[in-house]
């Protein structure tokens, strides 16, 4: 059975595309970071996204639910970092603590490259080209995101970055999904976690011990909010109504940040190719040269019980 596609255009924030039928339905929306807000398999919500409407955008702003995350994941301390010599100052997104949080790219608006459909296979394809006017990210770069979601509800998220300038810049990549559970403290978490960083009160990496961890675990009463480098870049989350997998293969480490809301509805697992702070302490931190290309993908295959 072919998908079927809507795509809403009243020129705002919450234009998305619909992708359904009759036991799937995922919204994406492009002048939101090109996130994906929902994903609803045999009526069991997976992603716990925000809703249609002002509030919804509130919320996004406050948790930067499932946004794509670029130059860097999570947090750059005092939105400041030397490069080559240059000093360069990103705006200050989280003004409790003064860190830029995020990347620059959550809230930019994607075109939309092409949208595919094929029998048990939706594709959709969204580009963001940077003019190099980013406060403290000051770089011309083209990054695409493809979504591929299957009739199961399993998803592909790939990044294609290109260098479009003529130097080179720093950059880490990574995803900000949250999954939903009706009962938090019953599901299951597990990820070969190798080593732990422990954070400071502005959520800011200063120190590195091996992970005590058991690769499988019920979550229970645990509280999380911390960083991981794995084993094998993978991740599995079991809930009452439904089970998923991440992959998330690189050439080198790979990272998991795990973080559980206060409301403990959902959990957010979140892929990363390098930590916290990363422009300044170099823990994975790549470097993308004039003309060269980088991607990364991330699988979900999920299971609805």
């Amino acid at each position: 059975m072919m998908y079927s596609v809507e795509i809403s255009d009243s020129n705002n924030l919450l234009d998305h595309i619909h992708i359904y039928d009759k036991t799937l339905s995922a919204r994406i929306y492009p002048n939101l970071g090109g996130s994906i807000q929902q994903l609803i398999v045999n009526n069991v919500k997976i992603i716990d996204g925000i809703s249609n409407d002002q509030k919804g955008l509130e919320d996004y702003a406050a948790s930067y639910k499932s946004s794509v995350l670029f130059p860097f994941p999570n947090r750059i301390e005092d939105g400041s970092y030397q490069y080559l010599g240059t000093k360069y100052q990103l705006a200050v997104n989280e003004p409790s603590v003064n860190n830029a949080i995020h990347g620059v790219v959550y809230n930019k608006a994607f075109e939309i490259s092409s949208i595919e459909s094929k029998e048990d296979v939706s594709k959709t394809v969204l580009t963001y080209n940077s003019n190099g006017s980013t406060a403290g990210f000051p770089f011309f770069f083209e990054l695409k995101l493809t979504y591929a979601i299957s009739g199961t509800g399993s998803l592909k998220l790939k990044f294609d970055i290109l260098n479009k300038g003529d130097k080179p810049f720093p950059y880490g990549l990574g995803w900000h999904p949250y999954f939903l559970a009706d009962s938090l403290k019953d599901c299951i978490l597990s990820f070969p976690s190798r080593y732990f960083y422990s954070c400071n009160k502005r959520s800011l990496p200063v120190n590195k011990a091996t992970s005590e961890l058991s690769e499988s675990f019920k979550i229970g009463d645990s509280s999380f909010d911390d960083a991981y480098s794995l084993n094998r870049p993978e991740c599995r989350f079991e809930s009452n109504s439904y089970s998923l997998a991440l992959a998330f293969d690189y050439p080198e480490d790979t990272y998991l940040q795990v973080y559980t809301p206060p409301h403990r509805k959902s959990i957010a697992l979140e892929p990363m190719t390098c930590i916290a702070n990363s422009f300044n302490n170099q823990i994975g931190l790549k470097e993308l040269l004039p003309g060269k290309s980088d991607s990364w993908t991330i699988h979900m295959d999920l299971n609805v019980k």
